[in-house]
């Protein structure tokens, strides 16, 4: 009787067209096939406390920060597996090493189309390797200027990459200047937030975006005290945190998702792919 149930309930929810993620392997609940011709995969890999994403749309491959020096590697063979050969778009939402350290080696080993980084300069290793091969490559590099944003679309996907508001968030706030990047594929909307803390959580709030399938969660799981009303404004269906094991998402935040139903997964369980034809999106880890 409750299999019945429970198989009752998942038909009503396909019909009103609710996202589905499922744990370990992919399930679409859907009254329509998934549609592989129109499918936009976004991988979010296993990198440790550190960000590294690729979005591929049919003609395109966008890469989203390069996660710390050594994780270049790890996009060079996912893209060589897949027979790519170019990067459309490169964004690095801020410079931490954690999120620019394979940018050297990415942009050294492909051409990339558009380079996108948030309007500030820093002094580390990680940071200077990137310029310098970027440089050696003839590759250029497009600074976003405080308060504005760039907009294009690939293959029926439209992008916005938002700067931040502020040209000082005060000392050590660096993560502040992350960039956010918001997709929006017919249905289906992702938001991406880099490592933006209160100051940048709450720009992000007042741009009035409305609520999104999947959120990169920010920060590596942080518990902030923006995090609350954050999750309330966006109302995320799935949610990726990149973590590790010795640096996992603090308790308070895994209580907080669980406690609101948004379907968690952490890359301490391996790289995560979230897939979608516009109207449908499906999760899985592994």
């Amino acid at each position: 009787m409750m299999k019945k149930i429970s198989a009752l309930l998942l038909s009503v929810l396909s019909l009103l067209g609710v996202t589905s993620c499922a744990g370990s392997s992919s399930v679409q609940e859907s009254a329509q096939p998934f549609d592989e011709s129109k499918a936009v995969t976004l991988t979010v890999f296993d990198v440790g406390k550190a960000d590294a994403m690729i979005l591929e749309t049919k003609n395109t491959v966008t890469v989203i920060d390069t996660g710390c020096k050594g994780d270049g590697k790890i996009i060079e063979k996912y893209l060589g597996d897949k027979g790519i050969e170019k990067i459309d778009t490169l964004i690095i939402t801020h410079f931490d090493k954690d999120h620019v350290g394979g940018a050297a080696r990415v942009v050294k080993k492909f051409p990339i189309g558009t380079v996108y980084v948030p309007d500030y300069k820093s002094d580390s290793d990680e940071y200077l390797s990137f310029i310098q091969n970027a440089s050696n490559a003839g590759t250029a590099i497009t600074q976003i200027p405080v308060t504005e944003q760039q907009e294009w679309n690939y293959d029926g996907a439209a992008f916005t990459l938002y700067a931040p508001q502020k040209t000082d968030y005060g000392q050590n706030e660096e993560n502040d200047f992350s960039l956010c990047l918001f997709m929006q594929y017919d249905n289906i909307k992702y938001l991406f937030t880099g490592d933006a803390e209160e100051a940048r959580q709450q720009e992000i709030m007042d741009l009035n975006l409305g609520t999104v399938d999947f959120l990169k969660f920010p920060y590596h799981g942080n518990y902030l005290k923006t995090t609350e009303d954050f999750l309330t404004a966006c109302k995320p269906k799935a949610t990726v945190v990149c973590c590790s094991e010795k640096e996992n998402a603090d308790d308070k935040t895994v209580e907080t998702l669980k406690n609101r139903g948004i379907e968690a997964y952490y890359t301490t369980g391996g790289n995560v792919t979230v897939r979608t034809d516009g109207s449908t999106m499906v999760c899985s880890q592994g």
